[in-house]
């Protein structure tokens, strides 16, 4: 498969998973300092395993890094 297509593939799944407003916004959250998913629960007022999700996919693409 030539690079290009391969580039264009990889970048297609980025933006598919900064396609999502909730996702923009947890990396806006993000920005200022690391915060635990209650944290970011509370400033979103969304459910805690949906923002468990959206970290998971945030994390797949190395948009983010997780820490216990």
């Amino acid at each position: 498969m030539p690079h290009r297509v391969i580039v264009a593939k990889e970048l297609a799944g980025l933006l598919g998973v900064l396609a999502h407003p909730q996702r923009i916004r947890i990396i806006e959250e993000l920005r200022g300092g690391e915060r635990d998913v209650s944290s970011i629960q509370a400033a979103l007022e969304i459910s805690h395993s949906g923002v468990s999700q959206h970290l998971m996919q945030l994390r797949a693409h190395r948009l983010v890094a997780e820490r216990r």
